[in-house]
């Protein structure tokens, strides 16, 4: 009888440590904005309870009908990926129902339950334009207390006070416009006359004007010490623990030069062809290089990306 038992105790040890452990107390799942990052970890836990610690961005809505939850304080807008109004180290929060949002700068705990997109290609769309593939719903928020919040909050305040995390954001919308510029457009507008003017894709003139010309829209990185006053600044927090934001930078810095590069040595084709979305013919531009100068971008900012994730409170 006891070699019985003891054969079905062994058994229960086996069968218990045969599957993986889940961390979710009475709060639910603790999620992190470096597991928030990976779909596919967030398809197996869809519809189920989570909490994750971050700060309300203070362009959520004033009404308090959802909030866009970072994992640094004092962000302005959400961050986006470059070239796109796709969300990126931003959660979407929504409240429950009939409920809504008081604003704060302290950090919060979100508690709600998690809703992920049938698949990594296909979005939520909020009013703003965002688009995003999980959100929390039927949310309460909770302000953290200071044994709740990571010994590192000193240094990632600092981080927050200097900007330089909103900087290299920016500098990543200048990288990516260099290295796929041919992506970019001009949006069909109506004018003061009242025409219609087709929109098109940029021409090479076009991308120039965008980086020489004083006050255009990328006149800034890549004019000389652009990089290095990033660097500087990154340095002047902390050299020794932002080393890898420091590395990411220099990284960034020569794929810009290669991409710059590409497009004064005029190395590019065009073809003209109809464009559905102007309704109109006109010519497009292929960088011969394109594909692998995207691909080290994508790289690239992905990497900036889980730097600003593994930061946890």
């Amino acid at each position: 009888m006891k070699r019985i038992v003891l054969k079905i105790a062994c058994l229960l040890l086996a069968l218990l440590f045969a599957f993986p452990i889940v961390g979710c107390g009475g709060d639910g799942i603790k999620l992190s904005f470096k597991s928030a990052s990976t779909y596919d970890y967030l398809k197996t836990i869809d519809g189920k309870k989570v909490t994750i610690n971050g700060y309300m961005a203070t362009s959520s809505p004033v009404d308090g009908s959802f909030m866009f939850l970072m994992n640094m304080p004092y962000q302005s807008c959400p961050f986006c990926v470059p070239n796109t109004s796709q969300l990126s180290n931003t959660l979407e929060v929504y409240p429950k129902k009939g409920k809504k949002f008081d604003y704060t700068t302290q950090a919060i705990k979100v508690t709600g339950t998690l809703v992920v997109a049938p698949s990594e290609t296909e979005f939520f769309t909020d009013s703003y334009g965002y688009e995003f593939n999980f959100k929390i719903v039927d949310a309460t928020y909770s302000v953290l207390k200071a044994d709740e919040i990571s010994g590192e909050l000193a240094l990632w305040q600092e981080i927050a006070d200097s900007g330089i995390v909103s900087d290299i954001d920016k500098m990543y919308n200048y990288v990516n416009f260099v290295c796929a510029w041919n992506t970019y457009c001009i949006k069909s507008y109506t004018n003061a006359e009242g025409e219609l003017v087709k929109g098109y894709y940029l021409y090479p003139s076009d991308a120039l004007n965008f980086l020489t010309k004083e006050g255009a829209q990328y006149n800034y990185g890549y004019k000389e010490g652009y990089f290095d006053s990033l660097v500087e600044k990154i340095e002047s927090i902390d050299k020794d623990k932002l080393k890898s934001l420091t590395e990411n930078v220099r990284k960034a810095e020569a794929l810009a030069n290669k991409a710059l590069n590409e497009l004064n040595e005029k190395n590019y084709s065009s073809e003209f062809e109809y464009l559905e979305e102007f309704d109109n013919y006109d010519y497009v531009y292929t960088l011969n290089k394109g594909e692998e100068l995207k691909s080290e971008m994508d790289s690239l900012y992905k990497e900036f990306s889980a730097w600003i994730a593994s930061w946890e409170m």
